[in-house]
């Protein structure tokens, strides 16, 4: 993977996340994103090209809860983490101590 194709990808992402904080509408930072991701395109190889054409679109958040596109030198853990209720060993407990009172 050259450089340019790695800067590309990140750029996906940060196109995606521009397009999730916006619920979708346009914002300056999604056409910002949008001219240097058209700037890094020239710059790719031919191959670089044709394999981001065969992929499926990777910018549009389907749902609120949809994570990013995962870059290729990343993972994402299976599913986001859950928020720690304080002082409560599960979600659970603290319903059944909110009922209680």
């Amino acid at each position: 993977m050259t450089r340019e194709f790695a800067h590309y990808r990140q750029l996906e992402r940060r196109l995606w996340m521009a397009r999730w904080r916006n619920e979708g509408r346009e914002s300056p930072e999604e056409h910002a994103t949008l001219d240097e991701m058209e700037d890094t395109w020239f710059r790719l190889s031919d191959e670089e090209q044709d394999l981001l054409r065969r992929e499926a679109p990777r910018c549009w958040p389907t749902e609120s809860s949809s994570l990013p596109p995962q870059l290729a030198d990343r993972s994402y853990p299976a599913a986001p983490a859950l928020w720690a209720y304080e002082g409560f060993h599960s979600p659970v407990e603290a319903i059944l101590c909110a009922e209680a009172a």
